[in-house]
């Protein structure tokens, strides 16, 4: 089943998810509330769906098409693309 979060207009911040994760979330939503990396992201949608859990461990993330890790400092009105691990050829 997936799930929209519904939050609050204020520092939002647009996710958009790929392949599998969109069995678990919409495949573009918006997440209030301030997010300072992205471990506190994945523990938020975490929270929103623990059945995306293990499958979020293993995402890599990207804000304006660059890939970014923990360190970058997300911004309330960022767009953040959630990529799941795929495999192909």
């Amino acid at each position: 089943m997936r799930h929209q979060p519904r939050d609050k207009k204020t520092n939002v911040m647009k996710i958009h998810v790929y392949a599998a994760l969109k069995d678990h979330f919409e495949p573009e939503f918006e997440l209030a509330g301030a997010v300072q990396n992205t471990d506190e992201l994945r523990l938020r949608l975490q929270g929103l769906n623990a059945s995306a859990g293990e499958l979020l461990k293993s995402c890599r993330f990207a804000v304006e098409e660059g890939f970014i890790d923990n360190d970058y400092k997300l911004k309330e009105h960022d767009t953040v693309i959630i990529i799941p691990p795929s495999s192909g050829g």
